[in-house]
């Protein structure tokens, strides 16, 4: 018992002591007197001018507070004459007590005008290098002593009007911070305290951007869990091509808890605002500083599209339809590692389409990309621009279109793709299904099948581009309603029916018009019940009878169409030029045999057909009775969007004369003949 008596005799008189000293410096020590010795300790250690402009104010009990009127730290040389920092007002507050005690309660920090100066010179030198240990100085060793972080107690924080200037005179780059406030809280561990955050950003000659942000924030040091609750970030963000008045972007989290123990995190009610753009959604993570996994959900609010590309400065692009890019809507749950990303249960929207399903970047480094994903209905067209004749002649005397060789072999891309019901280029599909597998600049689609036209598609199309860019296309369709494809693809009504083609074929070259010309391959076809519309064949022939016999033409009573009961042939690719040797068609009074080509490149058709007259298809047509087993042959040209159908005018005239010649021969033959025989009776 009396060891303790002693002991507390001996603390309290230690105690008392140390209250005697503190109250001597408060009346007896002027800081005032020590600033000339402050300014030259802080020029010997930094090689700085310290200049101390305001009185320096101490008190002591029962805080250690200090209090300094304006001071600057100067440049060091070679950046200048203005002040490295400057500040015109300070005042840092620690209790006492607590400090003998091994604990640290810090007051309130306030700092009235802060300003800080970073300048890269031209010569990549920067002002705050001596000062950060870049020059050539050792680091110095952090010590693992001292207060603990759990015993920290700060009374508030206060900071007014503070700028930050970063002036890169190399890049010639200046980027500032103004008008920066801060004031938070009494910050104890576990305790939750307010902080309200205002500044400007300043970026060269670029609009200032106004900031503003506030939370809840709760800071456990002892089980190393923080929280953000209600955090709000709001600014108006200006930019090179953005509009005038900038941007609104803001920012909202309901609350965001941060385990820095078990490196896990989650995010609750997360609101993003860009103009009219909304996105929310919620996310978790693990590992989040050794191997990071997050997870979970996005959305985009119903958005309307047109005004949204307005809120950043772009112009929406005028489309063949006014109403498409109306809206759009995005929703989809997520999970992202350091090295890949995945959406899961996507469901995107656009005006009235909705695409569904996965999609994945695999990995970043290598960019692979895995998909399966399927779309209920779309009209590519409808998104093209408006048709314009001069711009579509221009077009097609434009250069030829590059075949985009690095893109293809930095591809790395492999899914499925299902579309309901698809428009493209005029053409329509349904049920359609294409593979896709591609990486190190070869690219496979396949299988390709549809539903087109009342038929069925199948098919296969690579494009390889390890070297000069090779394509390979093999297509088979069956049970087609050649008419409605015609019209869809080529706004061409010349050929109904119903049938099936076959196309396998092979190009390489550079661009499109090599490609073109090095068409090579093989195709066939055969369509049944049908009939080439706009050309009334039988009219044609009488016409060109008429015309040889010096009779007036005959009246046109018949629709422009010559129906045929089967149309085949088949056809090779050589140089983009399809050559077809075989050509029939099968009609109820002519029969069509015939060859020709198709020059690709040239838009250009030169066919030879030789037409042969079964029967009259009326007999009232007595005067054409002539015909009838007669061969006329008839001539194909023209462009295969508006191909000519005519007789061979002159190839009429030589069967005419000839037969005329074979007759005469074989009348004086016969004659001969007669006379010869006749003389023998």
């Amino acid at each position: 018992m009396r060891i303790a008596k002693i002991l507390a005799y001996a603390i309290a008189g230690v105690v008392a002591l140390f209250a005697l000293l503190l109250i001597g410096v408060w009346l007896f020590v002027d800081p005032n007197d020590y600033k000339a010795d402050i300014e030259r300790v802080v020029e010997q250690q930094t090689h700085r001018r310290l200049t101390l402009q305001g009185d320096l104010k101490l008190s002591v009990f029962p805080w250690l507070a200090l209090q300094m009127g304006p001071a600057q730290l100067g440049e060091r040389a070679g950046f200048g004459d203005e002040p490295f920092v400057a500040i015109k007002e300070a005042r840092l507050s620690v209790r006492l007590l607590p400090l003998l005690k091994g604990q640290v309660q810090v007051g309130s920090v306030r700092l009235i005008e802060p300003r800080i100066r970073l300048l890269t010179d031209r010569q990549g030198r920067r002002n705050w290098a001596d000062l950060a240990g870049e020059d050539n100085r050792a680091p110095t060793k952090s010590s693992d002593g001292g207060v603990a972080a759990t015993d920290v107690n700060l009374g508030g924080v206060e900071i007014r009007n503070g700028a930050l200037t970063l002036e890169d005179r190399q890049q010639r780059t200046r980027r500032a911070i103004r008008d920066f406030s801060l004031t938070t809280g009494a910050v104890a561990s576990g305790k939750p305290f307010d902080l309200q955050l205002s500044l400007v950003l300043e970026q060269d000659r670029q609009t200032p951007t106004p900031v503003q942000l506030s939370a809840k924030v709760t800071a456990d040091f002892e089980r190393a869990v923080h929280r953000l609750d209600d955090f709000r970030l709001d600014l108006q963000w200006h930019g090179e091509g953005l509009p005038k008045d900038g941007t609104p972007l803001a920012l909202r989290v309901k609350a965001l808890t941060v385990d820095m123990k078990k490196q896990s995190f989650g995010m609750q009610g997360l609101e993003v605002a860009a103009g009219r753009a909304k996105l929310s959604g919620d996310a978790e993570g693990k590992s989040i500083f050794d191997a990071p996994r997050l997870q979970g959900r996005l959305a985009l609010a119903p958005l309307a599209v047109r005004e949204a590309l307005r809120d950043f400065g772009v112009t929406p692009p005028k489309t063949r339809d006014e109403q498409a890019l109306k809206q759009a809507a995005f929703e989809a749950a997520f999970e992202a590692t350091s090295s890949s990303l995945a959406l899961s249960k996507m469901r995107m929207t656009l005006d009235d389409t909705t695409l569904s399903g996965n999609l994945a970047i695999a990995d970043f480094k290598t960019q692979a990309l895995r998909f399966d994903l399927n779309i209920d209905r779309i009209d590519f067209d409808r998104y093209l621009p408006p048709p314009d004749k001069q711009s579509e002649k221009k077009s097609a005397d434009s250069a030829p279109t590059p075949i985009p060789v690095d893109a293809v072999r930095a591809l790395n891309a492999r899914g499925d793709l299902r579309v309901g019901e698809a428009k493209f280029g005029g053409l329509r599909l349904s049920k359609l299904h294409v593979g896709v597998n591609a990486r190190d600049g070869d690219v496979k689609l396949q299988p390709t099948d549809a539903t087109l036209y009342g038929g069925q598609y199948r098919g296969a199309l690579g494009l390889n581009a390890v070297k000069t860019p090779r394509l390979t296309v093999e297509s088979h369709a069956s049970n087609i309603d050649f008419a409605s494809l015609f019209k869809d693809m080529f706004d061409s009504k010349r050929v109904s029916g119903r049938g099936d083609a076959n196309v396998n074929v092979t190009a390489v070259g550079a661009d499109t018009a090599a490609m073109m010309q090095a068409l090579n391959g093989a195709l066939d076809f055969r369509v049944l019940n049908g009939a080439f519309e706009g050309t009334d064949l039988w009219y044609e022939i009488r016409r060109a009878r008429a015309l040889l016999n010096r009779e007036a033409p005959p009246a046109r009573t018949e629709a422009e169409r010559t129906p045929f009961t089967e149309c085949k042939g088949t056809g090779v690719f050589a140089n983009g030029v399809l050559t077809n040797n075989d050509l029939t068609a099968s009609m109820q009074f002519l029969k069509v045999t015939g060859q020709g080509a198709v020059d690709l490149p040239k838009n250009a058709i030169d066919y030879r057909l030789m037409t042969t007259v079964l029967r009259i298809p009326n007999d009232s047509e007595q005067a054409n009775a002539d015909l009838v087993d007669a061969q006329i042959p008839v001539r194909v040209t023209g462009s295969l969007s508006d191909p000519k159908v005519r007789p061979d005018v002159g190839g009429m005239v030589k069967a005419a004369v000839k037969k005329k010649a074979e007759e005469k021969l074989r009348d004086t033959v016969q004659k001969k003949l007669r006379g010869i025989f006749g003389g023998q009776q």
